[in-house]
């Protein structure tokens, strides 16, 4: 982690950063991350983050989007929704929101030999 915003800092306004950033104190503006976003247990962000990977342990108001996951842990509240590849959600988290998985080509239907094939708990059908 190369940069850390400490607990009692405050920052008004949009933070861009080209590696990974982890928060303990509070941000009122757009965060921007090419690498990790880390929102520590005392961290608190007003507004939306975009990350590689957003991980939750203090207060997001705002929506996130992870360009691979987003990670809610225990002590974790996000009010917002969350965009991403995979949602993990702790035991004990707070989540008030909505959440949108990014389209997975690995997952999207596939064309084999010209016709389409879609698979229900383990049968194959033909698609019409």
């Amino acid at each position: 982690m190369k940069t850390v915003i400490g607990k009692g800092t405050t920052i008004e306004g949009t933070v861009h950063i080209d590696s990974s950033i982890r928060i303990d104190g509070n941000v009122y503006g757009e965060v921007k991350s090419s690498g990790d976003v880390t929102v520590g247990s005392e961290g608190y962000v007003e507004h939306d983050i975009f990350a590689r990977n957003i991980h939750i342990a203090g207060k997001v108001k705002g929506n996130v989007d992870g360009e691979e996951k987003v990670h809610l842990l225990d002590s974790g509240y996000l009010e917002g929704s969350a965009t991403m590849d995979k949602l993990v959600i702790d035991e004990n988290a707070h989540f008030h929101g909505q959440s949108f998985m990014k389209k997975n080509e690995k997952h999207s239907p596939q064309v084999i030999d010209g016709d389409m094939f879609t698979v229900h708990e383990g049968e194959k059908e033909q698609a019409q």
